[in-house]
């Protein structure tokens, strides 16, 4: 499977608080480049989460309205910008 950057996708992204050894499935956004995308078996992500409670901050990009369907995500979100990550492109459960 082929992804790009901008492409919302499911993946199995791991929990900093359990030393990476417990999982969560989450939205994420793509943000590695797209020919690295294509060579690489890792891609770079920003998580979503539906907790908007510092969707002020910088950091964060909040989605609303149209782009709630657009990104496929069911409520208000954030993308995460502060908290990037590279994943195997095999925790990735849908594109």
């Amino acid at each position: 499977m082929q992804y790009r950057r901008g492409d919302v996708i499911l993946c199995r992204l791991p929990l900093p608080s359990t030393e990476l050894t417990q999982f969560k499935l989450r939205p994420a956004v793509v943000v590695s480049k797209d020919t690295n995308n294509q060579r690489l078996d890792d891609v770079m992500v920003a998580p979503c989460t539906s907790n908007i409670s510092r969707s002020q901050e910088p950091t964060q990009y909040l989605i609303t309205g149209t782009e709630i369907a657009i990104a496929g995500v069911h409520v208000p979100s954030v993308v995460r910008c502060e908290a990037l990550m590279t994943i195997p492109k095999t925790v990735i459960l849908r594109p």
